[in-house]
């Protein structure tokens, strides 16, 4: 069971009413800046390539593009309608400037094909918290050949201890979401995040804690 997010009538009913911000899940100003602070923070720099997937209505976007030097943040979703949102109503011309329509790409099943050039950071925040672990590991597999060797992919997940059960609703704290292993929002156990890169050109590392208001933990992929 998915979430209503690839559901397009949705969608554009939620942007027709001005509600792009609210449909990916709100906390505009917090996640968007504490997503372009943690990549700071792990290394990106004006020059770096970014790509955000899942970059909805450009939350993260906004930030990026005008940090990062001109045409170096790329972003990509199931949404088109978010995506578009997000370039007429959230960038200033500025922004527009910076970030050329080519390098935003809507697709439904990690498609990577438009990116130019390999990438230095990716970052998929809020994703796979609504989406079976599977998607995960399509994801790592279709991204690592757009990746440059020790670049980074950042990914949110909802993760339980390992000797808790799997099949059991549980509570996120922060945030006091309730989790599923079956329907969403989707929960994961540490193993499953690592065993998602087994046989693939990527290195697994759970950091944890990252200061996401609904408890949400932060893993590493470094590509090697």
């Amino acid at each position: 069971m998915h979430s209503g997010y690839d559901d397009a009538g949705l969608v554009e009913n939620a942007v027709a009413a001005g509600a792009h911000r609210e449909f990916i899940g709100g906390l505009w100003d917090e996640l968007g800046q504490l997503q372009l602070d943690f990549l700071i923070a792990r290394g990106l720099q004006p020059a770096s390539r970014l790509l955000d997937i899942g970059c909805g209505s450009l939350r993260l976007g906004v930030r990026a593009a005008p940090y990062l030097d001109p045409g170096h943040y790329f972003g990509t979703d199931i949404n088109a309608a978010l995506i578009e949102a997000g370039r007429l109503h959230e960038l200033t011309p500025e922004g527009r400037e910076r970030l050329p329509p080519a390098n935003l790409s809507a697709s439904a099943d990690f498609d990577f094909n438009f990116l130019p050039a390999p990438m230095d950071f990716g970052i998929a925040q809020s994703v796979f918290t609504h989406l079976p672990l599977n998607h995960l590991r399509r994801c790592l597999a279709k991204a690592a050949p757009k990746f440059r060797v020790r670049a980074k992919l950042y990914v949110t997940a909802f993760l339980i201890p390992a000797a808790d059960d799997l099949f059991a609703p549980h509570l996120t704290s922060p945030g006091g979401v309730i989790t599923h292993d079956w329907c969403d929002p989707y929960h994961y156990r540490p193993g499953d995040v690592a065993y998602a890169a087994a046989g693939l050109p990527w290195r697994c590392t759970v950091l944890g804690a990252w200061g996401h208001p609904r408890g949400q933990q932060m893993i590493e992929y470094e590509r090697i």
